[in-house]
């Protein structure tokens, strides 16, 4: 398994913040991933639907501060984790496309 894009990982603002009036998502942290698209079969089989576009992270390691979005490679596009997997060695989650407000 090859971990050559790198997810960049956002906190959302739930209040008006002062040194950020714009709302922007804030950026927290950053990490080298495996990321594949979830497949149309297995999407169906987890979720019911295939409507979002889902993709399947995998990190070398935990990623500990929490967040609330994540991008892809410097993406425009932000997805909200969905469901996770915590095995012994390789931290994987399935992130689903989501609209910024």
């Amino acid at each position: 398994m090859r971990f050559t894009d790198k997810v960049q990982f956002y906190k959302l603002n739930d209040h008006y913040d002062p040194d950020n009036p714009s709302g922007e998502p804030v950026k927290v942290g950053e990490t080298v991933a495996n990321v594949t698209h979830l497949g149309l079969t297995r999407a169906q089989q987890l979720f019911g639907d295939i409507d979002t576009d889902r993709l399947v992270v995998r990190l070398i390691k935990p990623y500990g501060i929490d967040w609330d979005v994540l991008t892809v490679n410097g993406g425009d596009t932000f997805y909200k984790l969905q469901t996770g997997v915590h095995p012994l060695k390789i931290m994987g989650f399935i992130v689903g496309e989501t609209q910024n407000e």
